[in-house]
């Protein structure tokens, strides 16, 4: 795919965003897009909001629950994107938004080559409760390369309470995802990858790869342990009550 073509799809996509509209899916229009071509777009997405002044603030980890195991796919969390627990959107400023539950972890300390599950568990990192807010802002999806270019379907990640990942096994953790204390579904931490440092594991691998490696106050979201749930037009809030390790909510207005 030429460079023109990726900026074009980059500049439409962006906008997408900015104004909660909807655009057609980029591999229904150009078939012959790659996973590399989603991920250079992307990039120019967020190179033009890093440069408006915005920050990374870490990464959004797609499919690593998916059955039957595949390739993860990676989504960038900018400054405004990561909201604490207890935070309210409103829904006009999106297009159809979904959330899950997900395990949350933070780096501790820049990592400037790719880490084992085993290394992460010992080091400086915190992991905790947290929600994604999902956003798809193409129409008829079809596979990873629509939501790669999508920056991986991600609108927010909202964050609880974080503990040291020494404290914790990150496989055990164990959620329940309600609707205003309506119940909705169940997850447990080993549903990602058998453990979600198993997850940051690739990331770093993913990143190292791709010129930026993991930061420290990296924010991940390592993937959905409740499948992902349509949120009403009406006033309406989700929580996620993660054991011990507390609870986590967002609430949504029209």
């Amino acid at each position: 795919m030429t460079g023109t073509s990726l900026v074009e799809w980059a500049r439409a996509l962006d906008e997408a965003w900015l104004r909660a509209e909807v655009v057609p899916a980029p591999s229904t229009v150009e078939p012959s897009l790659t996973t590399d071509d989603a991920y250079a777009i992307q990039d120019l997405i967020i190179r033009g909001r890093l440069a408006a002044g915005r920050r990374i603030a870490g990464w959004k980890m797609g499919l690593t629950s998916a059955k039957p195991p595949t390739t993860p796919i990676v989504g960038t969390l900018l400054d405004d994107m990561v909201i604490p627990s207890g935070s309210e959107l409103s829904l006009p400023t999106m297009v159809a938004p979904m959330v899950e539950a997900e395990v949350v972890v933070r780096i501790g300390e820049t990592l400037d080559r790719a880490q084992t599950a085993a290394e992460l568990a010992d080091g400086p990192h915190q992991v905790g409760p947290g929600i994604e807010v999902i956003d798809y802002r193409t129409m008829n999806s079809v596979g990873v390369v629509d939501w790669i270019a999508d920056n991986s379907t991600v609108a927010y990640a909202v964050i609880g309470e974080l503990v040291p990942v020494t404290e914790v096994d990150p496989a055990l953790i164990e959620t329940s995802l309600s609707c205003d204390g309506r119940h909705l579904a169940v997850g447990r931490g080993d549903q990602v990858m058998g453990n979600p440092l198993e997850a940051v594991a690739w990331l770093s691998g993913h990143l190292v790869e791709r010129g930026r490696p993991l930061q420290r106050d990296d924010v991940i979201l390592t993937g959905s342990l409740t499948g992902h749930h349509v949120v009403p037009t009406d006033d309406v809030g989700f929580s996620a009550d993660f054991g011990d390790l507390g609870t986590v909510s967002i609430r949504f207005h029209p």
